[in-house]
């Protein structure tokens, strides 16, 4: 999943910023604001650029400043975080979280983890489907493709 391979990139050997994001665009008008990942199975909306490291930063170009949107490695859904499915059929509920993290003694990512409960949505009821645990970055791929990833050996090949 490029997404993923493109938050690792920003990894090793020290966690830095890039300006390309894992979402296609970010648009912000009337005080409505969108990430423009209508790709995604959830509905990952605007106001989770910080679980998604996604800040609004200057930088300087041509010696000017200017501000860019940037994109960072380290994903932080918390609890109480509530993502619905785009066609309304599903949705996950954050229990609790450890953000990811830089591991200077190790020289590694510390990928965090998510606990979750997944929900099926019928028009107002919600039915409790189970509850999983995760890293950050299988929670992100889940949000990304629907699928989720709870296998320890698929956990530990990231």
């Amino acid at each position: 999943m490029k997404e993923l391979d493109h938050l690792k990139s920003m990894w090793a050997p020290k966690t830095k910023r890039k300006t390309k994001l894992i979402v296609p665009g970010i648009s912000y008008s009337n005080e409505l604001g969108s990430l423009k990942n209508e790709s995604w199975f959830f509905d990952v909306k605007y106001a989770f650029r910080d679980a998604l490291d996604i800040k609004y930063e200057k930088r300087m170009k041509d010696k000017k400043p200017c501000m860019v949107w940037t994109q960072g490695p380290i994903l932080a859904f918390g609890g109480g975080d509530t993502i619905h499915s785009r066609d309304g059929k599903r949705a996950v509920q954050v229990l609790f979280a450890t953000q990811m993290g830089w591991d200077p003694d190790k020289a590694e990512m510390y990928q965090g983890s998510v606990a979750y409960q997944e929900f099926s949505v019928a028009g107002h009821v919600s039915v409790k489907a189970g509850e999983h645990t995760c890293t950050q970055m299988q929670f992100l791929r889940l949000l990304i493709s629907g699928s989720a990833c709870t296998e320890p050996e698929q956990i530990a090949a990231f």
